[in-house]
């Protein structure tokens, strides 16, 4: 596999193997694919097609396989997947000791999910704190199935969707404009579900996808998700507590923990997407330590 050089340090990295016939690079800021630089077809020697006879002496064509790849590119290369995840794949998903096991189990589950792909139609939730590697495993998945299976895939990261939406409400840009790429891939990953304020409107939009998507039964959508399935202490965040006789407020009392706790994915998504979710996906909740602390490359 040749490394061609790049034009840009800041903007681009050298390309890395991906496969035998096509390699990876960053270009304007997302993770892009092309035919290795020395590939060559043997078989339509470019063409594109292979040209048949059937038993009847009736010629016809038919898509050579290079063409079937240069697809599978195309497709990946619409799938929006960032370039900081250029190296993101199951086999830069390092689950050993000081790991937590959950890892290890979470990464079985996608490789998992790849391979049966087809044969059921739920996705998968990534539940856990940052640093474990959710989006990683979500994009090694993504990659997976546009580049060896040419599944039709899209990635989004939810809140930089929203922040697009508003910025078509000043081109005079309707949300669907926005929205139906991604209700209507056959595999979808939304990216840090139920980050942001979750106002009414955000609320809304992200109801748009899943109901559409929930309603279409070839559909499969992935997510990730740093909030879990309960608030901490399994509460939900409580008032502010009050002080003592002196005035000063108890630390160690549990409703002073409780009024910082963390809401829950029910909490900031609803009780009707979240019912949706249930139903749509298997939840594979993630725990362990910042990876980035522990020195582990990871995104």
């Amino acid at each position: 596999m040749t490394h061609a050089k790049t034009k840009s340090k800041a903007e681009e990295k050298p390309p890395v193997a991906a496969g035998s016939d096509y390699e990876l690079f960053k270009a304007k800021g997302l993770t892009q694919a092309r035919l290795d630089k020395k590939f060559q077809c043997g078989v339509c020697s470019g063409d594109g097609n292979i040209y048949c006879e059937d038993e009847r002496g009736l010629s016809y064509t038919k898509p050579c396989e290079c063409a079937l790849l240069r697809r599978r590119l195309e497709r990946f290369n619409h799938a929006g997947v960032p370039g900081v995840f250029l190296d993101a794949s199951f086999e830069t998903y390092h689950t050993a000791s000081p790991c937590h096991p959950s890892q290890k189990l979470a990464k079985r589950k996608a490789q998992d999910f790849v391979k049966d792909f087809g044969k059921s139609d739920k996705g998968l939730v990534f539940i856990g704190d940052a640093g474990l590697g959710k989006t990683h495993l979500a994009v090694a998945v993504l990659k997976q199935l546009t580049l060896e299976k040419g599944v039709d895939c899209k990635f989004v990261d939810f809140f930089n969707l929203l922040a697009d939406i508003r910025q078509g409400f000043s081109e005079d840009r309707s949300e669907m404009d926005w929205l139906t790429p991604y209700i209507r891939a056959k595999v979808l990953v939304i990216d840090e579900l139920a980050k942001g304020r979750n106002t009414e409107w955000e609320l809304t939009v992200l109801d748009q996808i899943i109901s559409q998507r929930y309603n279409s039964d070839d559909r499969i959508t992935l997510f990730t998700t740093n909030y879990g399935l309960e608030s901490d202490n399994g509460k939900k965040p409580g008032g502010k507590p009050a002080p003592g006789a002196d005035g000063l407020v108890d630390t160690d009392r549990s409703g002073y923990r409780n009024m910082f706790a963390r809401e829950s994915l029910p909490d900031k998504i609803g009780p009707r997407i979240y019912s949706r979710l249930m139903e749509m996906c298997y939840f594979v909740k993630m725990e362990g330590k910042d990876h980035r602390r522990m020195g582990v490359h990871i995104y």
